[in-house]
């Protein structure tokens, strides 16, 4: 780890591990009333994947001006905001002095950093992605919300020219790969400021490029669970694109039949697949990297219900990230308002970390528990 400090910039700077650098620099902003050195953990973590990691300091914070006494209500109301606009101010300074550029980097952040990152989406065109963490694009909504929680006075016209001068929603550039992940029960940073900010997005370039997870049970913290959506996301920037094509021929082919039976059983593959092509409100779609079949997923539609009945990638191709980017296609294509899956023990992990929950339904077979697992469409309409 270096502790870099040039001009007004401070920086600490984790490097990759050597033989898996990823070509990637990820610039991670920390919440209010934390430091960046707070972050060297994680930091580290990044490395270990490939990453070069910057934890910039903030002003406020760290070395610079620190406060004394940050979360004494006056003083986060005053300077929360100076923090956040600051930082996005001084980042262009910050792309010269570690001259990277700015399709190799990825900007994200946790709190007031994941207000800081989205904000870069008001100003940045080329980044490689953008990453908020319980934090908001919705810049004005949230200032809004957070007056109303605590009783106090609403903005005037001048606060709100400025908020709206910085607010990714209102002036968003950026329409690259974005992931915002935010517990439903935090009681610090209004949740629905994010989701208002995810609607903007959806409406403004559609679905693709933008991911959010929200977390049942979790309040304001930035969860191991919310680290590991946070990596697997970023190794999906990397990965070459993934193909898919809807299968409507009576003959099965060698690979799906493969593919079907380690989702079911190979005795049972050819009848699961008879069972596609024979049914109206069921699809099986193949997926491809390159020409080269890599997984299969099978779906039956009802009344905005998407329910995977299954899903399967080939031995070689696991534990890249292909089954959660399956997932993510099918809920693109089909916009249900709720997708669900019944699974195993051994599978239902894989499905908490694609950003569903999961309900025990105990023992359906003697010996062997059963799990309905949930992820729900975000529909917010305010924006």
């Amino acid at each position: 780890m270096k502790i870099i400090k040039k001009g007004l910039l401070p920086y600490r700077a984790v490097e990759p591990v050597e033989e898996k650098d990823t070509g990637l620099t990820v610039i991670f902003y920390h919440g209010w009333g934390t430091t960046a050195e707070s972050y060297l953990e994680f930091a580290e973590a990044l490395a270990e994947e490939g990453y070069r990691v910057i934890l910039p300091e903030l002003i406020y914070h760290d070395s610079r001006n620190l406060l004394a006494n940050p979360f004494y209500p006056p003083i986060l109301q005053e300077f929360f905001w100076k923090t956040i606009f600051t930082s996005m101010d001084e980042f262009d300074g910050l792309l010269e002095e570690l001259k990277i550029p700015a399709h190799q980097l990825i900007v994200a952040g946790s709190s007031m950093g994941g207000f800081i990152a989205a904000g870069m989406g008001a100003r940045q065109k080329q980044l490689a992605g953008i990453a908020s963490i319980n934090g908001s694009g919705s810049f004005l909504l949230t200032e809004q919300l957070l007056r109303t929680r605590d009783l106090r006075p609403i903005l005037s016209p001048d606060e709100k020219i400025l908020l709206k001068h910085y607010d990714p929603a209102k002036s968003e550039r950026f329409s690259g790969p974005m992931l915002l992940l935010h517990g439903k029960e935090d009681p610090v940073i209004p949740v629905e400021g994010q989701m208002a900010y995810y609607q903007c997005r959806v409406k403004k370039y559609g679905p693709q490029q933008t991911k959010m997870i929200l977390y049942d049970g979790v309040g304001h913290q930035f969860t191991d669970e919310m680290a590991a959506a946070f990596i697997e996301w970023l190794k999906g920037l990397q990965q070459s694109p993934l193909t898919a094509k809807e299968l409507v021929t009576p003959f099965i082919s060698r690979e799906i039949k493969s593919l079907l039976g380690y989702a079911t059983s190979p005795g049972q593959a050819e009848e699961a697949y008879e069972e596609y092509m024979a049914a109206a409100n069921q699809r099986l779609y193949r997926f491809e990297i390159r020409e080269d079949v890599v997984g299969c997923i099978g779906i039956h539609l009802e009344e905005g219900q998407l329910k995977i009945r299954h899903i399967a990638v080939t031995p070689e191709a696991r534990g890249q990230g292909i089954g959660g980017r399956m997932i993510e296609w099918i809920q693109t294509e089909h916009s249900p308002c709720v997708v669900v899956a019944e699974t195993d023990r051994e599978a239902v992990e894989f499905y908490r970390k694609t950003g569903f929950t999961a309900i025990s339904l105990g023992e359906k077979y003697p010996g062997v528990e059963r799990f309905r697992c949930e992820r729900k469409e975000i529909r917010y309409e305010k924006c």
